[in-house]
C-alpha cells in the first residue's frame, strides 16, 4: 500500500481502497449507530466507550502491557497520573496525549500502540491520564496538560535519563499536544521537544468543512453530531472555540518544532489536517503530511493492512528528528 506523502494531485488520486480497512470503516459505523445519540452524560459515555473498546479487542479485553508503570505527576494544584514504557537506553522522552474528544479515553487504552512507539523510536513513552471534559473543561484542562508536559520535561534526566524529547497525540489528544507545544515554544522548558507526531487531530472547534459534513452514512467512528457534542463538553461557550489555544488552526505557527501531520481520507477531521498542513507551510514551520488513502478515524490503533506502513513512517519521522 502506498501512502501519500505532500500534497498534490496524487493524493487523492486512489479512490479503490484495501478491503479489511473498507470493512473496518463500515463496521464501526455500523457499530456507533448502533449505541445511539446523544449520550444520557458523559460519564455515562464513558463506561460504554470503554466497554465497546474492550469488546472489539482480542479476548474482549483491554490489552495492557507488561512493561507499563504508573506515575504521579505533580500540578500546581493537585496531581496527574501517567503511564509509563520504560526504554532499556532512551534516545528521548516521548510524551503522549490520548484521544477521546477531551471526554472520554485514558492512558490504559492504547498500550499497544504505546508499545510500538517505544520499539519503534526508542524512546521511553509517558502518556497523560489527564482529567476529562466536562468536569475539567478549557482552559483548565489544556492548563493541566501543559504544567505535566513542563514538569516531565524539566525533570527529564533527573527520572528519565534523556535530554530531548518529543510530543504527540491522537484526534483531541492531537489538539491538546500541539495546544501544549505552543505554549513550550512561547515559555521554553529545560528540554524543548525536538518534533511533533500530530495523528488525524482536530484543530478547528467550530468544525472545518470536512467536519461539518460527516453523518452516520459515511461509516466510522466519528460523526458531525459527535464532534459537536465533544466540542461542547470541552469548550461549553461557543465564543471560547475560536481561542488559538482551543483551536491550534488559528494560532501564530511561526517557530515550532518539526511536525508530522497523519489523516486517513475517510476521516471527518482530514480538512483539520489539510488546513493546519498548509498554515504551517505559510509559517514556515517544518512539516510534513502523511494522507492513508480508505482510512478512518482512529486507523493508526487497529490491526489493518495500512496501520503498519503509517506508523512506521511515524517512528523513522520521530527517530531522525533525535538524531537530528
Amino acid at each position: 500500500m502506498e501512502i501519500g506523502t505532500g500534497l498534490d494531485g496524487t493524493t487523492f488520486a486512489q479512490t479503490e481502497y484495501p478491503p479489511d480497512v473498507v470493512e473496518s470503516n463500515a463496521a464501526l459505523g455500523a457499530l456507533v449507530r448502533a449505541m445511539g445519540w446523544p449520550p444520557s452524560s458523559a460519564q455515562a459515555y464513558r463506561v460504554q466507550a470503554r466497554e465497546r473498546l474492550a469488546g472489539i479487542s482480542p479476548g474482549g479485553v483491554l490489552p495492557r502491557s507488561p512493561l507499563a508503570r504508573e506515575i504521579t505527576v505533580p500540578l500546581p494544584d493537585g496531581s496527574m497520573r501517567a503511564r509509563v514504557f520504560d526504554a532499556s537506553a532512551p534516545t528521548g522522552l516521548y510524551l503522549h496525549v490520548h484521544g477521546g474528544g477531551w471526554a472520554v479515553g485514558a492512558a490504559d487504552e492504547q498500550d499497544s500502540y504505546l508499545e510500538e512507539l517505544l520499539h519503534g523510536t526508542g524512546q521511553t513513552v509517558v502518556s497523560l491520564d489527564y482529567p476529562l471534559a466536562p468536569e475539567r473543561h478549557f482552559p483548565g484542562l489544556l492548563d493541566d496538560c501543559e504544567a505535566a508536559a513542563r514538569h516531565l520535561l524539566e525533570h527529564a534526566g533527573r527520572d528519565f535519563g534523556v535530554a530531548a524529547a518529543t510530543i504527540g497525540g491522537e484526534s483531541s489528544g492531537a489538539n491538546l499536544a500541539l495546544a501544549v507545544a505552543l505554549r513550550l515554544r512561547d515559555r521554553p522548558a529545560a528540554v524543548t521537544p525536538r518534533a511533533l507526531n500530530l495523528c488525524y487531530g482536530v484543530y478547528d472547534l467550530t468544525l472545518t468543512p470536512s467536519a461539518r459534513n460527516w453523518d452516520d452514512a459515511r461509516g466510522g467512528v466519528l460523526t458531525t453530531a459527535r464532534m459537536r457534542w465533544y466540542a461542547e463538553q470541552y469548550v461549553p461557550d461557543p465564543a471560547d472555540r475560536l481561542d488559538p489555544a482551543a483551536s491550534p488552526l488559528y494560532a501564530n505557527l511561526t517557530g515550532l518544532p518539526p511536525a508530522l501531520l497523519t489523516v486517513g481520507t475517510e476521516d471527518p477531521l482530514l480538512d483539520d489536517t489539510l488546513f493546519l498542513y498548509a498554515r504551517l507551510l505559510a509559517a514556515r514551520s517544518p512539516v510534513e503530511l502523511q494522507v492513508v488513502p480508505g482510512a478512518g478515524h482512529s486507523f493508526n490503533m487497529m490491526p489493518l493492512s495500512v496501520t503498519g506502513p503509517a506508523n512506521a513512517a511515524a517512528h523513522r519521522f520521530l527517530a531522525e528528528a533525535l538524531a537530528a
